[in-house]
Parts: C-alpha cells; sequence; structure tokens
C-alpha cells in the first residue's frame, strides 16, 4: 500500500528547527518575509500542515540521539529490559530504568522534537486567517488536524515532564516560554482536543490514500488517554461516550488474525485507528539528517544481534529491548498474542535449527517481534538512492488500535458504574481474538473475563505488550510503587527531569522537577 507521507520540498524552512536542538526555551521567530506573506492560499496552509505532521517521524531517532516512544516508555516498566552491547551503551536509557535519571541523563532529544512540532502546529493555526479563497468546512479540518497534532506533542511532554512551558503562539521577537504545571497544561491540552472533536470537523475515518491523516477517532483516542492519566473522573462519561461513537460507527473491528497486525498486511487494518507512516520509497533519511522522510530505525535498535540464517527476520540489529521471560509467560499457551507478539528464540530454534544468533547485553531470549526487522514484507530492509538501509525500516508505528477503544470502554464502564454486562462483552471481544474463538462458542466460556479494574490492567498488558502502555498503566492505577519499587520508583519519580541545557539557557525562569 502507498503510504501517505509528509514530504518537504520549498516549505523545508517554515517553521523548522533543523539548527535548534539545545535551544528551545528561547525562542526565534521564523523569518519575517516567510511570516507575512507566505500563508496566502490553501496550498500553502496544506504544506504548512504537512511540516507539522512531518515531525511525528523524528522520536525514533534525530540529532543523533534515540526516543522512540514504545521503548522509552516501557524501559519504565516491568516488561523488557535494556540491552544494546552494554549497561552503558546508551546511558539514558539505563539511568530511565532504575529511575536514577537526572538533568544529564534524560530523554532531552524528545523535548527537542515535541516542540518543533509544537512550533510548526502554532505556524498553521495562527496563520490561517491569512489564507484566502478556502471553504469553511477545508479550514476547519486544517485547524482541527493542528489543533489535535498540538495535543499529541503535548500530551507526550506532559506525560514525561509535567510541568513544561507552554505556548500556543509563535512570538515575534526571542523571549522565555513560561513554565505551567501538569495540571494547566493538561487544561490546554484539553481545550486543543475539544476544539478539534466539537462540530464534526474530523471525519471519522479516511480513505485509503489519506491514511495517515489524523480523524475524528484520532482526536476521540487521545482525549481518553489524556483525561484517564489524569483521572479527571469529571470527564469519564464524556469520554465513555466518545468510546462508544468509535465502535458503533462500525467503520472499526478487531483484525482476525493479532500476528498479522505487525506484517504489511496488517498495516492500516479494520483495527487501525492511527499510525505514523514510515516507508523505505523514498527513504531519504539519514543518520545525518533524520529529519527527512522515510523509513525507521526502531526495528535496527531493538532487532537480534547477528543473526544468521533466519528465514524471516533480518540480523543486524543492536540488541536493545529484551523481553521478560515473566511477560512471555503470563500468557496462556492457547493466546495468540503470545507469540505473535514475542519472539522467543529457542522455541524458533525447535523449526529453524539453522538460526543463531550473538546474544548482548541483559538478553534474555525473547524480543519484540511486534517491531523486528523482517526480511520481506513490512519493514523490508532497503533504502533508497541516498538514504541509509539501517535507518529507513519501513514499519509503521501503530499508535491507536480499536483494541484500545474496546478495553478504555470496560474501563470506564467499571469506573463510572455501568452495565456490568456491556463492560464484559469489550473485554471479551478482545480475549476472543486472542483465542482465535466466537464469543459466542461454549468452548471459549472457561477463557472469558469479568471486567473488573485489575483484569483490565493485566488484558492491557497482555495485548499491548512493548507498545508502551505499560508503565503509565502502572502508574495511573497508582500500583508503580508496588510493582517498580524495587528499581527504586516513587511517587516523585512520575514526571523526569527537565534537561539540564533546558535549565540553563531559561535563566532561572525554569523550575527543575523534583525526582
Amino acid at each position: 500500500m502507498k503510504k501517505l507521507i509528509f514530504i518537504l520540498t520549498t516549505i523545508l524552512a517554515v517553521s523548522s528547527f533543523q539548527s535548534c536542538t539545545d535551544d528551545f526555551l528561547e525562542v526565534t521567530p521564523t523569518t519575517l518575509e516567510l511570516a507575512e506573506f507566505y500563508y496566502s492560499n490553501e496550498e500553502e496552509i496544506t504544506k504548512a500542515l504537512m511540516a507539522a505532521y512531518n515531525v511525528l517521524q523524528w522520536p525514533d531517532f534525530v540529532f543523533w540521539e534515540y526516543g522512540p516512544l514504545p521503548f522509552i516508555s516501557d524501559i519504565m516498566s516491568d516488561d523488557v529490559r535494556v540491552g544494546g552491547a552494554h549497561v552503558n551503551d546508551i546511558p539514558v536509557f539505563t539511568q530511565m530504568r532504575f529511575f536514577r535519571a537526572s538533568s544529564e541523563f534524560t530523554p532531552s532529544v524528545l523535548w527537542v522534537v515535541f516542540y518543533s512540532g509544537i512550533y510548526r502546529t502554532n505556524t498553521v493555526i495562527n496563520n490561517m486567517d491569512k489564507v484566502q479563497n478556502i471553504s469553511s468546512t477545508r479550514k476547519n479540518r486544517i485547524l482541527a488536524e493542528a489543533h489535535t497534532l498540538r495535543a499529541y506533542y503535548y500530551f507526550w511532554l506532559w506525560k514525561l515532564w509535567g510541568n513544561v512551558p507552554y505556548y500556543d503562539k509563535n512570538p515575534e521577537e526571542n523571549f522565555y516560554v513560561p513554565q505551567l504545571s501538569a495540571d494547566e497544561v493538561y487544561k490546554r491540552i484539553l481545550s486543543d482536543l475539544d476544539f478539534a472533536i466539537q462540530d464534526n470537523k474530523l471525519p471519522l475515518t479516511v480513505p485509503k490514500m489519506q491514511k495517515g491523516r489524523i480523524t475524528q477517532a484520532t482526536a476521540q483516542m487521545l482525549k481518553a488517554n489524556l483525561v484517564m492519566y489524569q483521572k479527571d473522573e469529571a470527564l469519564y462519561p464524556e469520554v465513555l461516550n466518545d468510546m462508544r461513537e468509535i465502535i458503533q460507527s462500525g467503520l472499526y473491528s478487531l483484525y482476525p488474525n493479532f500476528a498479522d497486525i505487525w506484517e504489511d498486511i496488517g498495516e492500516w487494518c479494520s483495527e487501525s485507528i492511527f499510525e505514523v507512516n514510515y516507508t523505505d520509497n523514498p527513504s531519504s533519511r539519514t543518520w545525518e539528517n533524520a529529519t527527512r522522510a522515510g523509513g525507521t530505525v526502531y526495528p535496527t535498535l531493538i532487532g537480534i544481534n547477528a543473526l544468521v540464517n533466519s528465514p524471516h527476520y533480518a540480523g543486524g540489529g543492536y540488541g536493545f529491548e529484551p523481553v521478560e521471560k515473566s511477560l512471555y509467560d503470563l500468557y496462556d499457551d492457547a493466546d495468540q498474542r503470545k507469540d505473535g507478539g514475542i519472539l522467543n528464540f529457542a522455541k524458533y530454534q525447535q523449526s529453524y535449527p539453522q538460526a543463531s544468533y550473538v546474544p548482548r547485553y541483559d538478553d534474555t531470549g525473547y524480543f519484540n517481534r511486534k517491531y523486528l526487522p523482517r526480511l520481506n514484507g513490512n519493514d523490508k530492509f532497503v533504502s533508497g538512492p541516498d538514504g541509509g538501509a539501517d535507518i529507513n525500516y519501513r514499519n509503521n508505528y501503530r499508535v491507536f488500535r480499536y483494541a484500545e477503544t474496546l478495553l478504555i470502554a470496560s474501563e470506564l464502564i467499571v469506573r463510572t458504574g455501568g452495565n456490568q454486562e456491556e463492560a464484559d462483552l469489550y473485554l471479551n471481544q478482545v480475549r476472543a481474538r486472542a483465542f482465535q474463538e466466537d464469543i459466542d462458542d461454549p468452548e471459549f466460556s472457561t477463557k472469558k473475563r469479568v471486567a473488573t479494574l485489575d483484569n483490565l490492567l493485566l488484558e492491557n498488558r497482555l495485548e499491548f505488550a512493548c507498545e508502551g502502555h505499560r508503565f503509565w498503566d502502572l502508574v495511573r492505577y497508582d500500583k508503580a510503587v508496588e510493582v517498580l519499587g524495587d528499581r527504586g520508583y516513587t511517587p516523585n519519580k512520575k514526571h523526569l527531569p527537565i534537561p539540564q541545557s533546558e535549565i540553563d539557557q531559561a535563566k532561572g525562569t525554569l523550575i527543575q522537577n523534583p525526582y
């Protein structure tokens, strides 16, 4: 399937931070010519929107730092280890895993990435009034997409650092951005999402050739994640209605085969609500210029070191993110997610005895199959004429899946004291797919579960293993101290230390998080 990739051509210089990797708080305005004269028609504002989308590709690797969101999240959980060549291969990962992060060891690249995205979304939102000859429908859709993207970028800053600088208008001269409390930032993100969702500015889904664009369902899923992480109980009924709207629309459904979600045929399948598109055509990303459009390095980062004679998976991986055996053992043997999401190499060798690899640091023999580099299909090991092969796998990042819609709806029904049968139905639809059984089949009855908070926490762990959910779920369920306390987690570890470079350049206006 041809993917919608937001490629920058004539707008490369517009609202770009290509040379600003360390000094975001002191905001430098865009050029006078672009600010005053560029955004006059629909084509130009659409290019600015494409620039804002382009930043979605950056977290895995940019400015010579790695920050893939699933891995950054999961290394703080109990599901994976750091891995790599040795304990200090990428020190920030080890410090985060053991909750020893500091202002020097924090994922500062993500700070730069997300503020770059915010700058670009502000460019769209604040220049829309200059655009002539555009229909109100088209104008409202572009604005809704930009507001949702801005909410997404702030959402990640808010989850990682909490108390962050906030601005919604790009400055006309250099100035320092005020730092808001986490609760204040939450309200601003919520406002962006409410704007996007209200009045049906966005379609609930999009045609095949527009996959990668923000939809109503995308905004609703992001709002659900935001509200539930904040534990804003007053909004639970509203968010539950959003989930029901997605469910009752009939536009999304669970993909029949869980393992195939992670293959080429599974990209933008019936279950997919939002993905970040990566492509090998064109695969112009390079180590030196990773802001170009193209593929992802994440499969290389977690790939199997010195793997040979495997007919399915590519070698040359760096061996990060080995999966805990305890996670693999949680699954029932009949659960398709067990081997569909995790590669047990010893079991794999039983079918392919010629395959072998060289273990790296903290190796467990279990790998994140969802994003492993394949030899054929979804993330084929190829590159374009000027891109690097290792950094250009075409494996999309699955952001929101319909399975999450069902489990969020089930949890919200439980939390609001709603209809237990409805909550059970949504939970067991996910389980029925996992066991490849009909939900109404008598044989499935022994695998059904009652929707309780404990059962839903476990089901989320099984369904979204290695997708970056587990740590955030433990925090919002108030289970993080219980599960992660032996590694050093305490309640003040919820927010990471702000990068020291930002503290220094703020000249006293930015207060460090207690950690």
